[in-house]
């Protein structure tokens, strides 16, 4: 075989095999984690024969091709920069595309008192009592306002229950989610036990932590753990998960998420505010909610501390408009997250 002819064959042969290996050890050193982050699967508890799977946790920040969430930066840069102008003294950000599973968070085990978003697992545990019992959402439970001792709200009910009034246990989640109303959870909440509480919490995959004082504490990554499990309906049925995030489509705070979408973008949401005793004048301010994009839906939520119940609602809507843009320009230019 004459030189020309050996040479070639290197060309084609060795040399291309020579760079693919090269390429294999480079992506190696540059992207580590896609090899060693593994995915976290959360299961239903309660059972001695079977271990029912909930939820699929992919590693942060990558999609089920392994690619990363483009505009993670640019909400980080966001937050950084309204923390330090002193618009907010605290900000998390959690993000997660519902169809193919990447995720973010941004100071994401930063604690807050969730306030009304603990809302939540008390119509959750009235909708799996419903799930044995379809009667139970139609019996009636009487308001009683000298027994009640709830906390004030700062953002005022739309409506509120009336004393003397008998309720329907299907019109009292109304009031509460609906309107977040304090009065609702307090004649529903009284009514739930704490073991079918804590049930709620630990299956949702939401982490049942409390403060020096006992009131419960939240992260953005715990509190996900309630949307993520109930859009893909592996706690409650299909027909109570449905209704469950209905009556979170009513909006009862338009300034924060809602604002921020184009109009007419379905929303299932829950907002809290909390006045902390111990620090007078700092408040806290949260949403947290699924957001119906026409090409893909997302969980986003957003948990504040701050100064100014006002500021705090525009950088809520400012996050939830940066978002929901980056979310249609990247389904725009590649069909997908």
């Amino acid at each position: 075989m004459n030189r020309p002819t050996v040479m070639k064959i290197f060309r084609f042969l060795v040399v291309p095999a020579l760079l693919i290996g090269i390429g294999w050890q480079a992506n190696n050193l540059i992207t580590p984690r896609f090899s060693t982050t593994k995915e976290r699967l959360v299961r239903l508890h309660g059972f001695k024969f079977i271990s029912p799977l909930t939820d699929v946790e992919l590693p942060e920040g990558y999609d089920v091709r392994r690619q990363p969430i483009p505009f993670k930066g640019k909400i980080a840069n966001y937050a950084e920069q309204q923390i330090a102008s002193g618009q907010v003294r605290e900000l998390s950000v959690y993000f997660r595309d519902l169809s193919e599973g990447p995720w973010f968070g941004i100071n994401e085990n930063v604690k807050y008192n969730p306030a009304s978003m603990m809302k939540l697992p008390i119509m959750l545990a009235w909708l799996k009592r419903a799930e044995k019992d379809p009667a139970v959402l139609e019996s009636r439970l009487t308001f009683d306002e000298k027994m009640y001792a709830g906390p004030p709200q700062g953002i005022k009910p739309a409506k509120t229950l009336e004393a003397g009034v008998r309720y329907t246990v299907e019109d009292l989640l109304r009031y509460m989610m609906y309107y977040s109303d304090n009065r609702a959870l307090w004649l529903l909440h009284r009514s739930v036990t704490p073991e079918e509480y804590d049930f709620i919490l630990d299956n949702m995959d939401v982490a049942n932590e409390k403060d020096s004082e006992g009131q419960d504490v939240i992260t953005v990554h715990t509190y996900s753990g309630f949307l993520r499990i109930l859009y893909n309906a592996s706690f409650l049925s299909r027909e109570m998960s449905e209704k469950a995030l209905q009556l979170m489509s009513f909006q009862d705070f338009p300034k924060g998420i809602a604002a921020g979408l184009p109009e007419g973008t379905r929303l299932a949401s829950k907002f809290g505010e909390f006045s902390d005793s111990k620090n007078p004048g700092v408040l806290q301010l949260h949403e947290f909610g699924i957001v119906y994009h026409p090409k893909g839906p997302y969980i986003l939520g957003i948990l504040t501390r701050g100064y100014n119940m006002e500021k705090q609602a525009a950088i809520i809507k400012t996050v939830s408009k940066m978002v929901y843009e980056s979310v249609d320009t990247q389904i725009n230019n590649k069909g997908a997250l």
